[in-house]
């Protein structure tokens, strides 16, 4: 019979004696959501993993036990955990899609996991998760980071699990489907009788949704205002970018349908709409990394390929995306250096001295310690990762910086603070930005202009404060729930 999951006293340390985890314990009965909160680097993610049987490289458990279904997971030979976790807990991870094989589509995913065949049993559980069952023909790549998180909750829904561990299921989600995703992980645990453990920095929503908050870590500070701050003047000149008839496909199925965007030298524009709606599709052509694309596109007054058609070392340099999970980007085997190394040489700089000194000189820039050149990606926090990412993006000095979802899975803090590294490096290089985001307080605090896409076009722009106060599209005042 499962009994939920039972962690006591436990406290995970780095190879170094570093806490990565404080001694932590809670108890999640059948039947309800426990969720784990708490600023970035506080233990969330570590402290999931435990429960799973899991840990680190280089980490240790100094203290504790963690029992799900009354087994100790620490207890299991490697073999016997696999064979225990695929029985009794299903896991969704902060990027779902990294784990659904992209080679594969929703049916034959759904299939593998429920051990059956039968479509109308998978649309249903699909309809559930509030996905249409003509998602069962897709694969991976063909879906938004929203669709396919509830994918990902669709394969532990059919595997009919008792533990369910969710980690950042909001993060990055407009407010309607972020409500939707709380209504659904609070029906499983009332209606299918599964504990759940859900991490988050979104604390209104855990605190309506859990039955338990455990706060890890320092507490948090208060919600960023939903109110303008003045803007800088924009850059005289030709636009950083001006894109004109931006389409682009997956397949047969058309992702982006005719988008027109300027940016001005030294401004900065959000792009906001529902999961699905194009937004990191219409960041990935502008990057030039979505070759199934079409349209004309110029930065600094310079035309730069869309499409197929690739873009000079030089060119590429010019458009820098900065990733809503750095470790999607960042090579685990990779060091802070060695990460940044590469965009350094791309510029032009040979020698090794040179390159660790700018090294060193891009991480102060993002307020990092040059400390932190010999770590790898699963050392640090979630801010010193994005931290990370935006210094190298930094290094090939683009025109424009494409910001997708950079603040989803962080805490307010360290939301707030990442931000205004942005808008300070926005100011001083007078670069023009691109904001991809759910959170419409940071598009109101630090976006000029902003953008609405439904479904592949624009169905609202204009002044952010005007549209924000005064929203005309229905998907618009849909983001503002």
């Amino acid at each position: 019979m499962t009994t939920g999951v039972q962690v006591e006293d436990l406290t995970i340390r780095s190879s170094s004696g570093a806490v990565l985890l404080a001694t932590t314990s809670l108890w999640v009965p059948q039947g309800s959501v426990t969720a784990l909160t708490g600023p970035s680097g506080a233990g969330k993610t570590t402290l999931m993993r435990a429960v799973l049987g899991h840990l680190s490289s280089g980490t240790t458990r100094s203290s504790g036990s963690v029992r799900v279904a009354g087994q100790d997971v620490f207890a299991l030979s490697p073999d016997a955990l696999q064979s225990f976790r695929r029985g009794h807990i299903a896991f969704v991870s902060q990027d779902p899609g990294a784990a659904l094989n992209p080679t594969m589509r929703v049916r034959s995913l759904l299939r593998e996991a429920a051990n059956h065949s039968r479509d109308a049993d998978l649309g249903t559980v699909l309809a559930r998760v509030g996905l249409p069952e003509d998602c069962l023909r897709r694969r991976p790549g063909e879906l938004s980071g929203g669709e396919q998180r509830r994918v990902a909750l669709a394969l532990a829904l059919v595997r009919k699990v008792g533990v369910l561990v969710v980690d950042e299921p909001i993060a990055g989600l407009h407010g309607e489907l972020r409500n939707g995703i709380a209504e659904l992980l609070r029906s499983l645990a009332a209606d299918d009788d599964v504990a759940v453990v859900v991490s988050g920095h979104d604390t209104k929503v855990l605190h309506r949704l859990a039955d338990d908050v455990v706060a890890l870590g320092e507490p948090q500070v208060g919600l960023l205002e939903l109110a303008t701050r003045p803007s800088d003047p924009v850059v005289a000149g030709p636009p950083a970018l001006q894109a004109h008839a931006i389409s682009a496909m997956a397949g047969r199925r058309r992702l982006l349908a005719s988008v027109d965007l300027r940016i001005g030298a030294g401004e900065s524009v959000a792009v906001v709409g529902p999961s699905g709606a194009g937004k990191t599709t219409l960041a990935r052509v502008l990057a030039g990394i979505h070759s199934a694309a079409s349209g004309t596109l110029e930065v600094d007054g310079r035309e730069l390929a869309v499409g197929r058609a690739r873009r000079s070392r030089r060119d590429r340099r010019r458009v820098q995306l900065i990733p809503q999970n750095p470790l999607s980007t960042l090579n685990p085997k990779q060091t802070v250096l060695q990460a940044l190394s590469r965009p350094l040489r791309l510029s032009g700089m040979t020698g090794k001295a040179e390159v660790a000194d700018r090294a060193a000189r891009l991480l102060g820039s993002v307020e990092l310690d040059a400390d932190l050149m010999g770590r790898y990606p699963d050392e640090l926090s979630g801010g010193q990762r994005q931290r990370v990412a935006i210094a190298r993006a930094l290094a090939t000095e683009p025109d424009v910086l494409i910001c997708d979802e950079i603040t989803s899975a962080l805490d307010t803090s360290t939301a707030e603070s990442i931000m205004e590294l942005v808008e300070r490096t926005r100011i001083a290089r007078g670069i023009g930005v691109l904001v991809v985001s759910h959170d419409m307080a940071v598009v109101a605090r630090y976006c000029r202009r902003i953008l609405v896409l439904a479904d592949g076009m624009v169905v609202e722009h204009g002044d952010t404060a005007e549209v924000l106060a005064d929203p005309s599209a229905p998907q618009t005042r849909a983001l503002l729930v």
